[in-house]
């Protein structure tokens, strides 16, 4: 049996000049209001106009290529952006791949974030009436290639015992289809498997809620910093435990806003670096594909 393996990212805008019909894209092709899209081309201007998310997802396909061996197939595409996913379903029938285990980018759960993922592989198997067998992964979030490459990038960042962890995720509107109750029990069990391994005090937040209506899954990390101030806390350390790969939300939300908040506050801040393509976040993905293989997940 041909088998393959495909990771799906959120996706970014190539440009300035993409960023509108990026977000429109989000959106579902709605109008959009300017004061939103100027808000998102000015954070991506701030970071030099694009973020590195699909350079850095290019290079994890790479390697996990290379770990994986010549027989299986890796394949990555984005929900937003080009490659798209759809492009890369496509691919892989046209290679014909008889069992395509699908793997988001992100390793918590959730029906508005990952789950969506496979509203993009549904339609594309339907459009190609594809025959092969589609795996699912809803969430790899407990892989030890994952929290010893995060344990990895917090020793490198200089942590001491004295730095409260800081752990953030991306905020989601709590609906009736879903109360995110799996997501943050998910990022609790990973955020608390990284603590142990330091001992240091620690707390879950939520970054980068989207402005439009809805009840967003917090607190917020910037209430959360100011309320870790009027507790006498002096140095945190804040780890994008949501994320795998540098973006926007890592660059400029937490390592511009977040730190300029710490230095207008008095709060001395570190900033974790991101596993990206790191050997430890290779590892987990390829034990992710074994694991499903094996139905172990």
């Amino acid at each position: 049996m041909r088998q393959g393996i495909l990771l799906m990212a959120y996706g970014t805008p190539k440009s300035l000049e993409d960023v509108e019909s990026y977000y429109s894209r989000i959106m579902g092709g709605k109008q959009l209001e300017r004061t939103l899209v100027e808000k998102l081309k000015k954070r991506y201007a701030a970071i030099g106009g694009r973020s590195p998310l699909l350079e850095i997802t290019e290079s994890q396909a790479r390697k996990l290529k290379a770990v994986l061996g010549d027989k299986i197939k890796v394949y990555y595409g984005m929900k937003y952006s080009s490659p798209y996913i759809e492009e890369a379903v496509k691919q892989a029938a046209n290679d014909g791949i008889e069992e395509l285990i699908c793997v988001p980018l992100a390793p918590f759960y959730s029906k508005i974030g990952t789950g969506s993922y496979y509203r993009h592989v549904d339609a594309a198997i339907s459009n190609l009436r594809y025959k092969g067998t589609i795996r699912r992964v809803d969430a790899w979030n407990m892989e030890e290639g994952l929290i010893s490459a995060w344990y990895e990038k917090i020793r490198e960042a200089g942590i001491e015992d004295a730095d409260v962890m800081v752990f953030t995720a991306h905020s989601l509107p709590i609906t009736e289809a879903d109360d995110l109750s799996t997501y943050k029990k998910q990022l609790l069990q990973t955020s608390n498997s990284i603590q142990k391994r330091f001992g240091n005090k620690w707390s879950l937040s939520f970054q980068s809620a989207a402005e439009i209506e809805g009840n967003w899954i917090g607190p917020n990390v910037e209430k959360q910093i100011n309320d870790l101030k009027s507790n006498g806390v002096e140095k945190i350390m804040i780890i994008p435990v949501g994320f795998i790969t540098d973006n926007l939300e890592t660059i400029y939300d937490i390592g511009t806003v977040c730190r300029k908040l710490c230095s207008n506050i008095g709060v001395e801040c570190k900033i974790s670096g991101m596993p990206n393509d790191s050997e430890r976040l290779i590892e987990a993905l390829a034990s992710t594909y074994h694991k499903t293989i094996r139905n172990d997940v």
